[in-house]
């Protein structure tokens, strides 16, 4: 059966608290052999621990943890390798795990969590180039800040991809981010990140970056926004003993950067969202809201130029679209479920039987609605288990002796096959069902059975059932699923 995924904030921090950080195998394997050698410094070792956001981050905690009192001020990880040392850095090698870019067919998880990681370098540049223009002296903090603020969605990427995929998808269909994030994680993101960053002994200012203590809050952001609500004119002073407290705090930069590079990264650059984020920032810098905008694009293509991992194109090349800002861009064409699911298949081959199946599972939910129940069983070996199912009492699934002896399932393991009945044909053939399995059955009941091969030595087994009925397009959607699954045609 599927497994049930974390649900709320504590399941969330079990879930992840003691997940290995993905580190890329190349830069690990260089800092091995940097640390053996006698003849390397810490000094020669900087680019590759800069290389790699994780490896940075697990190091600027393990400096945090041995040396608290530190923790006043964001050090960067150059600064941190010097507190740890070759020997502390050599210690949290078990800590990490390596992962390759150089396969043809990158796992859909890893290129999310690549993708991920490019957008907070874009947010961390964005960042900077802010706090440079306000003359802070304090923008290589800003930038680290930033950057290691995303740690916890990195790793939710990585290693709760369908999960995080969920959200988008809602966030996309017009969904608040933080609504999308409680229907679905039980918690919202920022606050599974500041409980993270707590047990991995992270410096406060990542932390206080969540804070409404430090940042503001809705009311606050909207408040600083209006100031700066007529683009033509710089924006006004604020006479607010705390909003002035908040515009001099240079976490503000953080926040809103942050904001921007997700917003432009999941719905463009023309998103509807964005100047109100660019209004704070006005606001704070005493700059007209064109200037903003324009350190933030320019912001963009350096980070295009420095930081490209390879997860998706630069949120720079947006701009090079002439219709960006006219409305006449092309509307993005939304893929029918059946389309979505042989778009996901033909960008990765190397899915397994279980992986394709679960694919298949969601794609019936979506393109067969008339479906109220569904079962999908795996034969091997002689024996037929269910994988998934949605619909039906479990238990009474897992009671039912599957791989007792029907001439149906025999004749659905033995080649691909696909059949609808219902009314007196299906009680006909109930009896040459596995044992106890009409329990389940209505005497309304439509039922569509299919099977393909999913592996050279599994099949899948299809069973969906409804009280109503399944009409000539449910049949016919399925069996174009099964067909896209089928080991024969990949």
């Amino acid at each position: 059966m599927k497994d049930k995924s974390p649900s709320g904030l504590n399941e969330w921090l079990h879930f992840l608290k003691n997940k290995k950080f993905p580190v890329r195998a190349v830069n690990l394997s260089r800092l091995k052999t940097q640390i053996k050698r006698t003849e390397d410094t810490l000094d020669g070792m900087q680019a590759n621990i800069a290389s790699d956001p994780l490896l940075a981050f697990a190091i600027l905690n393990e400096a945090n943890r041995i040396m608290p009192n530190k923790n006043s001020e964001i050090k960067t990880p150059f600064h941190a390798a010097a507190m740890v040392g070759m020997n502390g850095i050599a210690r949290l090698f078990s800590h990490f795990a390596a992962y390759e870019t150089k396969d043809r067919h990158k796992q859909p998880h890893l290129m999310a969590f690549l993708r991920e990681l490019q957008t907070s370098y874009e947010a961390a540049t964005i960042a900077r180039h802010w706090s440079i223009e306000k003359l802070t002296n304090n923008e290589d903090d800003i930038f680290w800040i930033t950057l290691f603020r995303d740690a916890a969605r990195w790793l939710l990427w990585f290693y709760a991809y369908p999960t995080m995929l969920e959200i988008n998808q809602k966030i996309q269909q017009g969904e608040k981010s933080s609504q999308a994030e409680l229907n679905i994680l039980g918690c919202r993101i920022d606050e599974l990140t500041v409980h993270l960053c707590t047990y991995w002994n992270t410096p406060n200012k990542v932390i206080e970056s969540f804070l409404t203590k430090h940042i503001p809050n809705k009311k606050e952001l909207q408040e600083l926004a209006h100031l700066a609500h007529h683009p033509d004119e710089l924006p006004g002073f604020t006479e607010d003993k705390r909003l002035t407290i908040l515009v001099n705090n240079p976490l503000i930069f953080s926040y809103c950067a942050n904001k921007v590079a997700h917003e432009a990264n999941l719905m463009r650059w023309d998103s509807k969202n964005l100047p109100f984020f660019y209004r704070v920032v006005a606001t704070v810098m005493h700059r007209r809201l064109g200037e903003i905008i324009q350190t933030a694009h320019f912001a963009s293509t350096e980070a295009a130029k420095l930081y490209n991992t390879g997860g998706k194109i630069p949120l720079a090349q947006q701009l090079l679209d002439p219709d960006l800002y006219t409305g006449n861009s092309k509307p993005k064409v939304s893929l029918t479920p059946i389309a979505a699911l042989k778009k996901a298949l033909s960008q990765n081959k190397e899915y397994d039987a279980k992986h394709k199946t679960g694919l298949a599972l969601k794609t019936i939910k979506q393109a067969i609605p008339n479906t109220q129940h569904s079962i999908i069983f795996k034969h091997a070996n002689d024996k037929i288990s269910p994988m998934f199912q949605f619909g039906y009492n479990i238990d009474v699934i897992k009671s039912i002796q599957w791989s007792a002896p029907s001439s149906v399932f025999k004749k659905l393991s033995n080649k691909r096959s696909a059949i609808h009945i219902y009314g007196q044909k299906l009680d006909n053939l109930l009896k040459d069902f596995p044992h106890t399995s009409d329990q389940i059955i209505d005497t309304n009941s439509h039922l569509i059975l299919a099977s393909t091969k999913i592996s050279e030595k599994e099949t899948a087994i299809f069973w969906l059932e409804t009280r109503t009925e399944f009409n000539e397009t449910d049949y016919k959607n399925l069996k174009q699923i099964v067909s896209l699954i089928s080991h024969s045609t990949l």
